[in-house]
């Protein structure tokens, strides 16, 4: 018999074997690639539902304390008490807060010989008992305080904790025997001169407690003490939030000039930019050039930022923040006028604000009747609001722009709660929009 050889039989085998197999690996490779496009298109759906918020403004606006505040009304584990801070936050409060208080100190009593020198010749600002005015300053004295306080600055680091208590004791005397004299109270006054951080003398004003430190208690920062606190933001801080279940994003930046190149780079698909601008700096100068208005630099800032080609002019909210309406009120109530600021001499052009007496918004007091007193403050303050609101509106080159602005105290925890709730809605309604679902 010969032999049986069935090669069609086998070539059709085989190519049923290959097709079995290439439909295998294409169901295989179609199923890898169904898992990527859903794991792409869920990806693509968390992206659009992503609240993308900047905090944006130039240094020492109050950045970077709201930032905080939000964090501590969107954080659970943070309350309001002063419980709601960690023994670790609370040791770097500590230490950040003592510095201040020293270094800010040293600045003062530096400004201090500035100001009564030409060509300012401000003899209440004059630590020399042959040049001030104030006869319980003691030359001798003062001198032994600066000199104890310039001995603790020497320190290059911000560990500012005592190693021996008597000394400690010391230097907490010198500072408030210093922050008592009127030519340093004086110099503090005119601090439209010169830059220096806010609040300082909120904390000066309680050195017993900052600066306490026994065998049995020491020095433990509270809350509003950390609001409270300057310190300066460098780089990007990012945080998170699932509010209505909805994720926010908000970012810190640093508002000095070397720290606005690295804004760029958070540009991209921004549903919301909140300026935060601080009142009072009409009468302030920049920490980083102290012959320039700190309030011309962040209106020049906000002009260039609205107008920017980076911010779709359809889908990014911008929403102005006039903070810290409380250290505005206290210069307004010492009668530190606008035309610091919004005056021809100033090299301000338009519009002015009128530094003369025929103004009847430069509060002057009424000693005379309280009553009538309150209602010209809040005539004077609801005036000066509404010209500085304007002054940032007008930058807009498209005016059809719609600005939300709010006026704040970023240290004012129920304040910045309810504002931020109108923040969420614009933020939220603009992100509808770029959907195209409102």
């Amino acid at each position: 018999m010969g032999n049986c050889s069935n090669v069609d039989g086998n070539d059709d085998l085989e190519s049923g074997i290959k097709e079995h197999s290439y439909s295998e690996q294409e169901r295989g490779s179609k199923s890898k690639n169904n898992a990527i496009e859903n794991a792409m298109r869920q990806y693509e759906r968390h992206e659009k539902r992503i609240i993308k918020l900047l905090l944006l403004g130039a240094g020492s606006s109050g950045k970077s304390t709201l930032f905080r505040q939000i964090q501590h009304i969107h954080t659970n584990e943070q309350k309001k008490d002063s419980h709601a801070l960690s023994s670790t936050q609370q040791e770097n409060l500590r230490s950040l807060i003592r510095y201040n208080c020293i270094s800010q100190m040293v600045t003062l009593l530096q400004k201090s010989v500035m100001l009564s020198d030409p060509p300012y010749n401000l003899q209440q600002c004059a630590l020399d008992a042959k040049q001030s005015d104030d006869e319980n300053v003691d030359t001798e004295q003062t001198q032994k305080a600066i000199t104890l306080l310039l001995d603790f600055a020497k320190k290059v680091n911000q560990e500012y904790e005592p190693h021996n208590l008597q000394s400690w004791e010391q230097l907490t005397q010198a500072m408030k025997y210093l922050w008592r004299l009127k030519a340093v109270k004086a110099t503090f006054d005119h601090r439209q001169f010169f830059s220096l951080l806010e609040n300082m003398d909120y904390f000066w004003d309680k050195l017993d407690d900052v600066m306490q430190e026994t065998e049995h208690a020491q020095y433990l920062p509270t809350l509003q003490d950390t609001f409270n606190a300057r310190t300066t933001t460098s780089g990007i801080l990012e945080n998170e939030y699932i509010i209505q279940g909805i994720p926010f994003y908000i970012f810190d930046v640093g508002g000095q000039r070397n720290e606005r190149r690295k804004w760029i780079k958070l540009f991209d698909l921004v549903h919301a930019v909140i300026f935060v601008a601080a009142l009072n700096h009409y009468s302030c100068v920049l920490f980083e050039d102290e012959t320039c208005n700190a309030m011309k630099e962040s209106i020049q800032l906000f002009r260039d930022l609205i107008n920017s080609k980076y911010f779709n002019k359809q889908y990014t909210r911008f929403i102005l923040f006039l903070n810290k309406k409380d250290l505005f009120i206290k210069l307004l109530q010492e009668g530190v006028y606008l035309s610091l600021c919004f005056d021809a001499s100033q090299g301000w052009i338009e519009p002015m604000w009128d530094g003369t007496d025929a103004n009847p918004y430069n509060y002057r007091p009424i000693t005379e009747d309280k009553d009538q007193d309150a209602i010209h403050f809040d005539q004077c303050y609801n005036h000066a609001i509404d010209f500085i609101s304007a002054v940032y509106q007008k930058q807009a080159l498209n005016q059809a722009k719609r600005i939300y602005v709010h006026v704040t105290d970023a240290t004012d925890r129920d304040l910045i709660e309810n504002v931020f709730w109108d923040v969420q809605d614009i933020a939220i309604r603009a992100n509808l929009r770029r959907g195209g679902l409102f």
